[in-house]
């Protein structure tokens, strides 16, 4: 993986280099300390000799001498901007909640705030020490905003923006750091480069151990989805709809960001719709869907129970005559603490691979799910989950058997 740590001597790993930097800084500040001990030595020789002006003058040149903040390290984000940060990293706030869900997994303990707070559903996922969070907002979805007076009271000594790269992220990282006072750190969301996200991460905060076991395990459940996708013919894709919205009718087509599982897992996006860039949801009539004739369809998470489009699809008469629904392959996407697949999409989308390749090609991911699901939460969440909460996890999630 690239060093983004340019600024510093190619030493050893990125975490030796790190501590190089810091040994430099600790070897400075003796330095200047001793330069101020010898300056107010001559400070108080002087002032014996009677030439006040002189004495005032030495004074104002160890206080200079001795001035000095925290340590810092130059790094280059995902966006090629070079910005100073912090090289003790103890409290991190994120512009949207893709990176919310990846430092919460890293080290929940960093996070100040989160970006929304969970709901009653979502915090039954998450262990009941890391239970009282705050929701600070941030700069996602549409037209969200942070709160800059709480952000700033909470001083966190980084901020990181985990999403697309484009023009208009980055210039949502500038306008949040000029707010916040803070360096906005940009780092790619692209699915198939969750490991190098994990990596980058670790080595901001200084936990590279940890962040590269998640990394690791990202990167073979990457691998193992991109060896049986190459597996596939053209008639061996299943054909599927992603249901957003409240009444199922909003989508998002392949090259989304929303939909990279579905990419990734080699299912054939049916939605023949233009691509809506940022929060995308491209709203489609039922008639298109009854043409698209998908055979899945995977139903947006709904956190908040303000919908019942599982029900809608799977019950009204008007979705009847679709094959998904006629052969009983509509599936609600799993959510709590964080989404498997998308809205808002987040670390989850590791575990929602799995989930989607044990859906449409079986033979192809052959395991017992469940107890994947069990691992997943243990190493990622913090969680061992109960059978009780596995249950209700995933409901209208896996083929009534």
């Amino acid at each position: 993986m690239q060093d983004r740590f340019g600024s510093l001597d190619r030493v050893g790993s990125d975490y030796e280099r790190r501590r190089i930097r810091r040994s430099r800084a600790a070897a400075s500040t003796m330095v200047a300390a001793a330069s101020l001990l010898l300056v107010c030595l001559l400070s108080l020789a002087v002032a014996a000799c009677g030439s006040d002006g002189e004495a005032s003058g030495a004074a104002a040149n160890g206080q200079a001498a001795g001035g000095g903040g925290a340590e810092t390290v130059v790094i280059t984000d995902d966006a090629g901007r070079q910005l100073t940060v912090a090289a003790d990293v103890k409290k991190v706030f994120c512009t949207g909640p893709t990176g919310t869900s990846l430092v919460y997994t890293v080290a929940p303990e960093l996070l100040v705030g989160w970006n929304i707070t969970p709901t009653d559903q979502e915090k039954e996922y998450i262990p009941a020490e890391c239970r009282d969070i705050v929701g600070l907002g941030g700069w996602f979805g549409k037209n969200t905003t942070g709160n800059v007076e709480e952000i700033i009271k909470l001083s966190p000594d980084v901020v990181l923006s985990i999403g697309t790269i484009d023009e208009g992220a980055i210039s949502d990282a500038e306008r949040a750091q000029g707010l916040l006072g803070v360096p906005v750190v940009m780092i790619d969301s692209t699915l198939t480069k969750t490991g190098d996200a994990y990596r980058f991460v670790g080595e901001i905060v200084g936990m590279e151990e940890r962040a590269d076991e998640l990394a690791r395990y990202s990167d073979e459940v990457i691998a193992e989805a991109q060896a049986n996708t190459v597996k596939l013919s053209e008639e061996d894709r299943v054909t599927l709809y992603y249901a957003e919205g409240g009444k199922g009718l909003h989508t998002d087509p392949e090259g989304s960001s929303h939909t990279e599982v579905f990419t990734v897992m080699g299912a054939r996006n049916v939605a023949d719709v233009e691509l809506q860039q940022g929060y995308g949801m491209s709203p489609v009539s039922l008639e298109q869907v009854i043409a698209w004739d998908p055979q899945v369809i995977l139903v947006a998470s709904d956190p908040a129970g303000e919908t019942n489009v599982y029900e809608q699809i799977t019950t009204g008469a008007d979705w009847a005559t679709i094959e998904a629904v006629e052969t009983s392959q509509v599936y609600a996407i799993p959510h709590g603490p964080f989404d498997w697949v998308d809205r808002p999409y987040s670390i989850g989308r590791i575990l929602g691979i799995p989930w989607v390749g044990n859906l449409l090609y079986p033979d192809l991911y052959d395991f017992d799910l469940q107890a994947r699901v069990k691992d997943f939460y243990r190493l990622f969440y913090h969680l061992d989950l109960t059978d009780e909460q596995l249950q209700e996890l995933m409901e209208h999630a896996i083929p009534v058997r």
